[in-house]
């Protein structure tokens, strides 16, 4: 009987044990991401219209581009403050030559942008790229004439 506990014991130490193993691989290879589409329908859509009058004028659309790869910090002593005020940033999408020169970029903006907090993200923006001398031309509706008009 004793022996038996003994043996019980040890079948439950080893399935605990195997449990416990194959958890810990699961979680160490555990990834929870899927692929997404780049752009949402709207910018989609949008994108469709820019790249078109972009080829038009011998330009190249790059999406969602983030600011730290537009602008340089130029404070040394005060780097990492305004690096992180632009890190975490993207434009919606910077127009270039076929050299990779940015020539403008462009924010889509839509009800999202009507909120307190959006507009102060979006005047920062606007200054950051004001201050480098790149334009941040901004459009609401997706409309092929307005759409000529950024060029």
């Amino acid at each position: 009987m004793e022996q038996q506990i003994i043996i019980a014991c040890a079948i439950i130490i080893i399935i605990l044990t195997a449990a416990a193993l194959i958890l810990w691989y699961k979680k160490r290879n555990y990834y929870p991401y899927a692929a997404k589409h780049i752009l949402t329908r709207r910018e989609y859509r949008f994108y469709q219209l820019l790249r078109q009058e972009a080829e038009a004028h011998g330009c190249m659309v790059c999406p969602k581009v983030g600011v730290k790869d537009l602008l340089a910090v130029t404070d040394t002593k005060n780097y990492m403050k305004y690096f992180h005020k632009i890190a975490q940033k993207h434009v919606d999408f910077v127009i270039c030559d076929h050299d990779l020169h940015v020539l403008f970029a462009v924010e889509l903006d839509d009800s999202s942008h009507e909120t307190k907090d959006a507009r102060c993200r979006d005047h920062f923006k606007d200054k950051a790229f004001a201050a480098a001398k790149i334009p941040l031309k901004r459009i609401r509706d997706i409309d092929e004439r307005e759409v000529r008009r950024l060029f």
